[in-house]
């Protein structure tokens, strides 16, 4: 029993797996649905600079 329940937990990993990597796929396609998703996630502002929160730890200049 416990094969089958392990195997079936890796059909089901791998099944996420194949769906984040299409939509990784979708997303990265060019530079503006890139930008949507990023802005859409609330890392970006629509005028391409980093939202307050990000800002802080994702680049030296906010810890200034």
């Amino acid at each position: 029993m416990q094969t089958t329940v392990k195997n079936l937990k890796d059909k089901d990993i791998e099944n996420f797996i194949s769906v984040l990597l299409k939509y990784k796929e979708k997303i990265t396609k060019t530079p503006n649905s890139s930008k949507k998703f990023l802005i859409d996630l609330g890392v970006m502002t629509k005028k391409g600079n980093l939202t307050k929160h990000y800002r802080e730890i994702c680049t030296p200049e906010g810890r200034e």
